[in-house]
């Protein structure tokens, strides 16, 4: 199974991606979790770029995700998966298509080009961590480290939020409340994976 953990900044994606990760150890199934800028050497070398003060054109900036994307199925899910594994995803293709639809970007095009960097097989379990972005950005402000994405203002992440809960309503995604605590919303999420 591969799950993707979805929403703005400041929702809980990476807490969540960690219990769920010990939820399916205490069932005795093998699971790992990636991050498509951290997981590989190339996506870290990637996130660098990306996180720089250097400016870069939002078409660089697309095919740069793409290409980590690409990279993260052929380094590590596409060979975990054959071995049986749970992948959890750290974000996933809601985050790509959410971030660079706000940038007008045209929604086929996009889509399309998702298409050429996953796997045909590729079918992803979607969680959605819904939550008010002034919530979301009060969370967020705890955080050690901050980049240029993290700061990208309420306006985007109002935006954002609008566009995952579409693509939640047209994919079929799971939308879990993140108003709740963090306990509640790993067993929403349990529960809702166990009757899948």
């Amino acid at each position: 199974m591969i799950i993707e953990i979805e929403g703005i900044d400041g929702v809980g994606k990476t807490t969540q991606c960690r219990l769920l990760n010990h939820w399916f150890e205490r069932q005795g199934q093998r699971s790992i979790i990636v991050k498509d800028l951290e997981s590989t050497q190339l996506g870290r070398q990637i996130k660098s770029i990306l996180t720089a003060d250097t400016p870069i054109t939002k078409e660089a900036e697309l095919f740069a995700f793409l290409c980590c994307k690409a990279h993260l199925f052929s380094e590590i899910i596409g060979p975990e998966v054959a071995k049986g594994a749970n992948i959890i995803c750290d974000r996933g293709v809601g985050s790509l298509l959410s971030y660079f639809e706000d940038a007008n970007f045209d929604t086929e095009f996009l889509n399309r080009l998702v298409k050429t960097v996953c796997p045909a097989s590729f079918a992803p379990t979607t969680v959605l961590l819904d939550l008010d972005p002034g919530e979301a950005m009060s969370r967020n402000v705890a955080k050690p480290t901050h980049s240029r994405f993290d700061n990208l203002g309420a306006a985007f992440f109002q935006r954002q939020r609008k566009i995952f809960l579409r693509l939640a309503t047209e994919n079929n995604w799971l939308v879990i409340d993140a108003n709740q605590t963090i306990d509640e919303i790993h067993q929403s999420i349990a529960d809702k994976l166990s009757r899948k």
